[in-house]
């Protein structure tokens, strides 16, 4: 994700993890979408997406995304993002 306004946020963006319910990578990202205007931000690229099943496959969850699982297990509309890990500059 990046910042509207860069200044004011204090890097240039940041990663999270996501958890919530789509149907398809591009409903994944709209979700992603909806929660980062909420925190003045919007998404610049999204990793990764796919289905938690896919993923728990893959790689050991961490107990931060068992968590964000569990919150949005039971709610279709839950959009629950973890731990912002900020970058202080773009890649160029």
């Amino acid at each position: 994700m990046k910042p509207l306004n860069r200044q004011a946020y204090g890097a240039a963006g940041a990663f999270t993890n996501i958890v919530t319910w789509a149907k398809d990578p591009e409903g994944f990202r709209r979700k992603a979408e909806v929660i980062a205007a909420t925190i003045s931000m919007y998404v610049a690229d999204v990793e990764g997406a796919e289905p938690l099943s896919q993923r728990a496959e893959k790689r050991t969850m961490t107990e931060e995304i068992e968590d964000m699982v569990l919150r949005a297990e039971l709610n279709p509309d839950a959009i629950v993002y973890g731990t912002f890990l900020t970058y202080p500059f773009d890649a160029g």
